[in-house]
């Protein structure tokens, strides 16, 4: 085994998680910002936008939260109308949680301007060739996570 390669493919490991590290920082920031939604909330968030739809039971156990903070986290959610809670059709003990219109419409505005600075950024730093560079190393990228 060739250790001068796996030193490489370490460094370059470390370097690929520090930077997506960085990136997801400061669009959590973003949201938080947006929003003043604490660390709990956003989670709540992000569930939300990947499930549609769940149960207070389910989120606790995603977001590793108890029950009573987790029914704190959703009454102030609730309270400013990003979500709303309603019966299950299969189980009418259980509650479902979903985004609201409100809420689905501060995720689209949070994604916009992710989308819209890191638009600028790439127009502003990187030469044409560059952003073709960026662009063949998405495609690499992506492939991590498939």
């Amino acid at each position: 085994m060739n250790f001068g390669i796996m030193e490489k493919d370490q460094l370059l490991a470390h370097e690929i998680r520090d930077a997506v590290s960085r990136v997801h920082k400061h669009f959590r920031r973003q949201m938080n910002s947006r929003g003043q939604l604490s660390e709990a909330e956003m989670g709540v968030f992000r569930v939300l936008v990947s499930t549609k739809e769940t149960s207070p039971s389910d989120l606790c156990k995603e977001l590793n939260m108890s029950s009573q903070f987790m029914s704190q986290v959703l009454n102030r959610l609730e309270e400013v109308k990003y979500i709303q809670r309603k019966p299950s059709p299969d189980d009418k003990r259980k509650t479902l949680v979903t985004l609201t219109k409100t809420g689905k419409n501060l995720v689209q505005e949070i994604y916009d301007e992710r989308e819209e600075w890191l638009t600028d950024i790439i127009a502003e730093r990187f030469t044409a060739e560059e952003k073709k560079t960026i662009s063949k190393a998405m495609a690499l990228l992506v492939r991590i996570v498939e």
